[in-house]
């Protein structure tokens, strides 16, 4: 996505409808997506420009996040997926952005922390690599990330509990995954780095 607004040098989060750009939505209570008091539309997105995650716009115009997403591998070779609740609506792996100044290793731990409600030793999150990635859209408006992928191995016993963000927490092999619905950059990065650990 290009960015179309006049980004206000406040040092402030500021938070625009995905239609008519007025800075005047709010989240519906308790439902995936936002409406706009000015154009009275209501959209599974918004434009947030927040200082406080990392962002950039390139040569070209478009408007790019930086994440942090981690492969969860139990001790049996599956590996942790969840459904979103929302936007983008498909199955994923514990991620999200990275705050600006943050380690993106610090990052993944804490969507683990956040997500799923594992911690794990900083020691223990294992990079898998740095890859940008076109058409990976989310909720704040972006449609380009740069994404820090890892690897974090759990035993068998391990339990989660998918937080705000999604439902449905299941235990698949990379293989069975790539049948589902998953987002951009997940089916891109299992497809990527599966002679490295995700297979």
């Amino acid at each position: 996505m290009r960015l179309d607004v006049e980004i206000p040098d406040d040092g402030l989060r500021h938070q625009y409808c995905w239609g008519c750009r007025a800075e005047t939505v709010t989240p519906d209570h308790g439902a995936a997506g936002f409406t706009c008091t000015t154009c009275g539309q209501k959209h599974s997105r918004v434009l947030v420009i927040d200082p406080a995650v990392n962002w950039w716009v390139d040569s070209a115009g478009e408007y790019w996040h930086e994440s942090a997403g981690v492969f969860v591998r139990r001790a049996d070779g599956l590996f942790l997926f969840f459904e979103r609740v929302f936007f983008p609506l498909q199955w994923t792996v514990p991620a999200g952005h990275v705050d600006r100044g943050e380690d993106p290793r610090c990052a993944a731990r804490r969507e683990l922390s956040e997500e799923v409600g594992l911690e794990v030793d900083l020691a223990d999150v294992i990079e898998l690599g740095v890859d940008d990635v076109p058409g990976d859209s989310c909720w704040r408006g972006s449609d380009a990330h740069r994404w820090h992928s890892f690897l974090v191995e759990v035993p068998m016993n391990t339990t989660v509990q998918v937080l705000e963000e999604g439902r449905r927490p299941v235990w698949l092999p990379p293989a069975d995954a790539l049948g589902r619905s998953l987002t951009v950059p997940v089916r891109t990065l299992i497809e990527r780095y599966e002679g490295a650990g995700l297979s």
